[in-house]
């Protein structure tokens, strides 16, 4: 075995690799290397994939001993790829795009991600791409919580948009509500009629037992508030921490929603040192 055969067997099972893009080519090359290294037949094909996410490499080997070692090596580049960008290669984390779960940083993350906007011609757009005029609009359907909502251009065709983009409520504001079957009619007019301000996130966001811009629920003396936290001010602080962390990235791609007012009054509970030490505690 010397350094051209082994180059060779990777360039050549690097294509049975089913993923996304080319940001974990280097990833599955060192995998390729490692499985040449603890001893598999390079006469014989290895195949892996993209799944919810991860890399994943399908091989087994009768011989126990080495069926040991590429356990290992697969196990240890499944979790390097959830920590990669599956487009450039740079640090990623686990995101979720619609109903697909993908690794990728924040920029490729954000590029993937639509952004709803509503120009004064009243064109629905996507990252600057129109999809309909609500003029053309003929009918509208909301699922039962009312986050998923269909817009109807004709009997059949629609377009679908979800509560994860920024601009969403505002979108469902702003379709007149004749174009809802009357039984939900009322129940759209009430969550914007009712709406009040979230003392977490600072946005009159709040309806009934959670908030639809942060998600976090009010805080009410309930024995698993009090038990974990003692008093309100600690429970607000510490979840106001939390978004300013941002540790899932919401915030920086969330910044684009214009759904909600923001509170003129609102307060920041914690410190600067607050914050530090919380950080101590997470990482």
């Amino acid at each position: 075995m010397n350094k051209e055969e082994i180059n060779h067997f990777i360039e050549h099972n690097l294509i049975n690799f089913s993923v996304n893009s080319t940001g974990w080519n280097d990833l599955i090359r060192n995998l390729l290397y490692e499985f040449a290294v603890a001893g598999w037949n390079m006469d014989h094909h290895v195949f892996g994939k993209e799944k919810f996410g991860e890399l994943r490499c399908y091989t087994y080997s009768e011989d126990e001993i080495l069926n040991t070692k590429l356990k290992k090596i697969k196990s240890k580049y499944s979790e390097l790829s959830v920590r990669t960008c599956e487009i450039c290669g740079e640090e990623g984390k686990m995101r979720t795009i619609g109903s697909w779960q993908t690794t990728l940083c924040l920029n490729h993350f954000l590029e993937q991600q639509p952004v709803i906007e509503i120009d004064d011609k009243q064109n629905i757009k996507r990252n600057n791409e129109t999809v309909l005029n609500i003029k053309n609009i003929v009918k509208a359907e909301i699922e039962y919580d009312l986050q998923r909502l269909w817009l109807f251009i004709n009997k059949t065709e629609s377009v679908y948009f979800s509560w994860q983009e920024p601009n969403y409520y505002l979108l469902l504001r702003t379709i007149p509500l004749s174009l809802f079957p009357k039984d939900r009619q009322r129940e759209i007019s009430t969550l914007f009629q009712h709406l009040n301000d979230c003392e977490i996130c600072g946005y009159k966001a709040m309806f009934q037992r959670n908030c639809l811009r942060c998600h976090h629920e009010p805080w009410n003396d309930s024995g698993y508030f009090i038990q974990d936290y003692g008093e309100q001010s600690n429970y607000i602080k510490e979840c106001q921490m939390d978004i300013f962390i941002d540790e899932d990235d919401y915030e920086k791609y969330f910044k684009h929603d214009c759904s909600f007012e923001k509170s003129p009054d609102h307060q920041i509970l914690f410190t600067s040192d607050d914050l530090i030490e919380y950080k101590k505690l997470l990482f």
